[in-house]
């Protein structure tokens, strides 16, 4: 059993079957889990200097533009609004932006030492935990 899985048993979270239907049909959250794994491929692209994107931090750094955090912002509240552990996702997903956005500001700056440490380092510290809670969520609505 998962932590959040465990936490929603403690919580006495109860999401019946339509809701569970509605939270599906606004958000993937397996699709979210792979764009947030994808970012890990493009920002070491980044840091590597064979990516031809052009990424701005200013947008990056912004927890509420993409879809999963829109949702997040949005939405889920609904849902989740007292689940513990879902407003510990929300705050992750908000440091997992941020991190992002200082991987990019590090190269931008030509500090691709910094870059890579905080890619090794917190970055990929939080964007496991980010995964490996949307990946608990995900099973919740889909049990």
């Amino acid at each position: 059993m998962g932590l959040l899985t465990g936490m929603a048993s403690l919580f006495h979270l109860h999401i019946d079957s339509g809701e569970k239907k509605l939270i599906r049909e606004e958000v993937s959250l397996s699709e979210a889990v792979e764009a947030h794994i994808t970012w890990k491929v493009r920002l070491q692209s980044y840091v590597d200097g064979k990516s031809h994107e052009n990424l701005d931090p200013a947008i990056i750094c912004r927890d509420d533009q993409c879809r999963l955090g829109a949702w997040i912002h949005g939405p889920a509240l609904n849902h989740f609004r007292e689940f513990g552990p879902f407003h510990q996702l929300r705050a992750d997903h908000a440091q997992f932006h941020c991190l992002a956005a200082d991987v990019v500001n590090h190269v931008q700056a030509n500090n691709r030492e910094a870059a890579e440490a905080i890619l090794k380092g917190e970055y990929q510290q939080i964007s496991h935990k980010v995964v490996m809670a949307l990946t608990e969520l995900n099973s919740l609505v889909t049990q």
